[in-house]
């Protein structure tokens, strides 16, 4: 089971350095987007709301931003951890024997 906490302790560091990257270099857009996924992971209280803020940054890839070599490798990070996550729900939601 993923706990809020948990996953809060996990990730919210790296989003924080990413947030005060992202507007160090001027990209306002990308800040918005990481803040709006920091405030939905500091308000999950159970697993099931965890996996909002997970699965925004499984799907960060996708909305096609750029980041500067440092933001990226701060992405890397964050996405290793997501994905770590989201497989530990997997493993814990998967069938009871």
């Amino acid at each position: 089971m993923i706990r809020p906490v948990v996953a809060r302790n996990r990730i919210g560091p790296l989003l924080d350095q990413l947030i005060i990257q992202l507007h160090g270099e001027g990209s306002a857009t990308q800040a918005a987007w990481f803040r709006r996924i920091r405030r939905s992971l500091d308000s999950a209280h159970d697993d099931l709301e965890v996996l909002v803020p997970i699965q925004a940054l499984s799907t960060t890839p996708a909305v096609g931003f750029c980041f500067s070599e440092d933001a990226d490798v701060l992405m890397a990070r964050i996405l290793e951890k997501a994905a770590e996550l989201a497989a530990e729900f997997e493993f814990d939601e998967g069938p009871r024997h």
